[in-house]
């Protein structure tokens, strides 16, 4: 019923390709993911790109939540009417490597590398400043089947921070805890010595919620760990041993880590809920009307566990703690903030003339010019020029422009740039240099407060990470992958919380010989070879 709801809704949409549109080479169809307010069809960008380049751009539109977002790509492929060209948001949907390589070889995707050298000179710019983000455009053979959206998220690239209640510590006199030991101290004293000072033995200590695991801060302190029980479709157990690809889920580091972790969920310091709710039912805890009852979680960003902005200030108590120091030293995990893939592509149905002028709008877009003028809108609505006393984001920049607070009221605004589709290159530089304003605990200054959280975590990643986004699988070996990933990846999610809630004992080697028995019947040895063969041949 969802299928079929979702195709009758993608039936539904306007001005998508007609027959009699086909041959019309200055008509152009757009599949796009758009946010709840705006409208592609009318949006102004959309009328600006149509002046500049004398086309008239044709939207099919899916919605940014992701379930429904992929459905809708997924039947907009199967249904033998393509559209010209796909621009989608990374977070909502995209083409994976696997999909690039299999429709690039079905001819469904036009190859993009001669587009890009004859029509793309701010895209050849763009390779040339980040050559990280050519390598992450192109596949083994060379082709360039897509583009991904390059977006250097500085706050991004460490998501497993903690978020440790310091009006707590500070309410019992205790210190930052540096190591796992005096972290179990912290959360003893949090859960039995009242400190929200309401006289009631109603704080957690520690909560988690199934897409942000409380695992991965942790088990940081005693190995490497890029694990999260909420990515789906990455090898987030994999890590390297000087070059050879190894699951860390399975080596004495981890065991002695879900010792710890056991440890904790057996003296009541980890919330019962933390391996089975959901984000919202997490947030709901921290939004309690009752008041503050938690004393940390694991997250990007403190919003995860209350919403940013309250009257009470309850989000301003949850501060970043650093990378705790154990036997594995102070390892923070590290993920590219760009997905592998690509959200921009050109399918078999645009004509030469079509797939040119595809190519000089998303240039233009890359553009200085256009790259503004299409994330943030039209001057003076979306953005302005800093002025004088500002602060970029990093205060060794000078500050390049300001993000306008957006105005639900005005059409000019939440319909005057295509948002999240157009960050197609976002540098460190572009984010950067963006002002933000000095009080972190600020509704308008909070991307300051993740950067100035982010600093406590860079350069701790070892040796020991795998860049899975950089490694492309042969596409004869994509289904099996495909197959192994799920049934490796879901079995050690559901195993670690076995072990840290003593359904499984992390002390009993019967325990742990049976769950490597399971990695074994799974096919854990394959799993490592494909991707231990990608990894060398790239």
């Amino acid at each position: 019923m969802a299928t079929l709801a979702a195709f009758g809704a993608l039936l539904g949409l306007t001005s998508a390709c007609s027959n009699s549109d086909a041959g019309d080479d200055n008509v152009i169809t757009i599949f796009a993911s758009q946010l709840a307010q705006m409208n592609l069809n009318t949006n102004s960008f959309t009328r600006e790109l149509e002046r500049k380049f004398d086309v008239d751009l044709r939207f099919e539109t899916t919605s940014v939540e992701a379930t429904a977002a992929t459905e809708a790509r997924q039947i907009s492929l199967a249904g033998g009417d393509l559209p010209d060209a796909y621009m989608l948001v990374a977070w909502a949907t995209q083409f994976n490597q696997s999909e690039l390589l299999r429709y690039g070889q079905q001819g469904l995707l036009t190859p993009l590398n001669d587009l890009i050298e004859q029509h793309a000179p701010n895209i050849q710019a763009a390779f040339e400043e980040e050559p990280e983000f050519e390598r992450f455009s192109t596949a083994p053979d060379g082709t360039i089947w897509g583009l991904p959206q390059w977006n250097d998220c500085y706050h991004c690239s460490y998501p497993y921070k903690f978020w440790i209640n310091t009006e707590w510590l500070d309410n019992l006199g205790l210190s930052m805890p540096t190591t796992p030991e005096q972290f179990f101290d912290v959360m003893v004293a949090f859960k039995e010595d009242d400190p929200n000072g309401n006289g009631k033995a109603d704080e957690i200590p520690l909560t988690g919620n199934t897409q942000n695991s409380l695992v991965p801060f942790i088990m940081n302190a005693f190995i490497y760990n890029a694990f999260n029980s909420g990515v789906v479709g990455q090898p987030v157990s994999l890590g390297l041993n000087g070059d050879t690809v190894q699951v860390q889920a399975a080596q004495e580091g981890w065991r002695e880590g879900l010792r710890f972790l056991n440890r904790m969920w057996e003296a009541d310091l980890i919330d019962p809920a933390a391996f089975s709710q959901g984000p919202d039912t997490m947030q709901a805890t921290g939004n309690a009307a009752q008041g503050v009852t938690v004393g940390g979680m694991t997250g990007m960003h403190p919003g995860m566990l209350v919403t940013i902005g309250q009257e009470d200030g309850r989000d301003n108590q949850y501060d970043p703690m650093p990378p705790l120091t154990g036997p594995a030293g102070d390892p923070a995990t590290y993920v590219m903030p760009s997905t592998p893939g690509a959200t921009f592509v050109i399918t078999n149905a645009a004509s030469e003339a079509k797939q040119q002028k595809i190519m000089q709008i998303m240039d233009y877009i890359f553009s200085p010019e256009g790259h503004v003028r299409a994330q943030f809108g039209e001057e003076g609505i979306g953005w302005r020029e800093p002025r004088a006393g500002e602060i970029a984001l990093d205060q060794d920049l000078e500050p390049a422009l300001v993000d306008l607070p957006l105005d639900e009221e005005n059409e000019a605004d939440y319909n005057g740039n295509w948002g999240p589709m157009s960050q197609v290159f976002d540098t460190e530089t572009f984010r950067n240099t963006q002002v933000q304003p000095m009080d972190i605990y600020t509704e308008e200054g909070f991307e300051r407060r993740l950067f100035d959280a982010t600093e406590l975590y860079e350069g701790k990643e070892t040796d020991a990470m795998f860049p899975y986004w950089n490694v492309w699988i042969p596409l004869e070996d994509g289904s099996e992958l495909s197959t192994l990933l799920t049934n490796v990846e879901t079995y050690i999610t559901t195993a670690t919380a076995e072990f840290v809630t003593g359904v499984r004992d992390p002390d009993s080697d019967g325990d742990w010989q049976s769950y490597l028995d399971g990695l074994d019947g799974l096919g854990v040895d394959r799993y490592l070879e494909i991707w231990q063969n990608a990894y060398d041949a790239g």
